[in-house]
C-alpha cells in the first residue's frame, strides 16, 4: 500500500516546529464497515493555555459534560463546542489525518478471521498515519482515545515500536505512547470535535447542529487542519 495526498490539503510542513510536542490521536468510523473511516492527529506545543480557554468557556456554561461530535444534540451543547473550537484554533495548533474509503479497504489483507483483522488494519493504519505526519518529530508524547478491544492486542508496543526503530536515525520520534480516557481530557475532545467535522464535511451530513460546529472547522481547512483521501494499490 501506498498513499497519494490529493484534496483537501497539500501543506507538507505545519508553521511551527513538530520537535518535542504532544499529539493526540483519535478516530471517527469503524474500520472496514460502511462509509469512512478517518485517523486525526492533533499536534499541540504547550497545552496550558488550551486547557484554561476551555475551562473558563465551560464554566461560562456550566456545561460538564463530554464534547462528542457525534453526540452534539442540543444548542447549548453546539455553542460549548463552537466558542472551544474557536478559542483553541487560534492557538499554535495544527492537525494532520486521512480518510479511508471502507469499501476500498479489503480485510483480507490483514487476516482470515474479520474481527481480528479489522484491529490489525486499525493498528496498521493509525502507526501509518503516526509514522507520515511525525518525520521531524523528536520525543513527542501521544495520547491515543482509549478504546475497550475484543481482541486485547499489542497495540500501544507496535506503534511506538514500529515508528521508533523505523525512524532511519538514533533519535526516539514517540517517547511515551498512553490510552487516555477522552471523558477525563478536553484536548481529547477537541481532537474528536475536529475529526467528527471532517466526517461531516466528507460525508455531507446536514444535521444543523452538526454543521454548525463543522463550520467553525472549515475555514482552517488546508491550513492548520488538514487531511487527505488515502490512496489504495496494489
Amino acid at each position: 500500500m501506498e498513499l497519494l495526498p490529493r484534496q483537501e490539503g497539500a501543506i507538507a510542513n505545519p508553521m511551527i516546529s513538530k520537535r518535542n510536542c504532544f499529539i493526540y490521536h483519535d478516530e471517527s468510523g469503524i474500520v472496514a464497515a460502511s462509509g469512512v473511516f478517518i485517523v486525526g492527529l492533533l499536534f499541540v506545543k504547550e497545552r496550558g493555555a488550551l486547557y484554561h480557554k476551555i475551562s473558563s468557556i465551560r464554566r461560562s456554561y456550566r456545561f460538564k459534560e463530554e464534547m462528542h461530535f457525534t453526540d452534539i444534540s442540543n444548542p447549548k451543547a453546539t455553542k460549548v463546542c463552537c466558542e472551544v473550537l474557536e478559542a483553541v484554533l487560534k492557538e499554535p495548533i495544527w492537525f494532520r489525518g486521512y480518510v479511508f474509503d471502507n469499501d476500498k479497504i479489503d480485510l483480507n489483507y490483514f487476516g482470515t478471521q474479520i474481527k481480528k483483522a479489522r484491529y490489525t488494519a486499525y493498528n496498521f493504519f493509525t502507526k501509518e498515519t503516526l509514522r507520515i505526519f511525525t518525520k521531524d518529530t523528536e520525543n513527542a508524547v501521544v495520547y491515543t482515545d482509549d478504546k475497550s478491544r475484543a481482541v486485547r492486542d499489542n497495540f500501544v508496543f507496535y506503534v511506538k515500536d514500529s515508528i521508533n526503530k523505523n525512524s532511519g536515525s538514533v533519535r526516539n520520534v514517540i517517547k511515551h505512547l498512553q490510552p487516555i480516557d477522552s471523558k477525563d481530557d478536553d484536548i481529547m475532545q477537541v481532537t474528536d470535535l475536529i475529526i467528527g467535522s471532517i466526517n461531516n464535511k466528507v460525508t455531507g451530513n446536514k444535521h444543523p447542529l452538526k454543521v454548525a460546529v463543522m463550520q467553525v472547522v472549515e475555514p482552517e481547512f488546508n491550513k492548520k487542519v488538514c487531511y487527505w483521501y488515502w490512496n489504495f494499490t496494489k
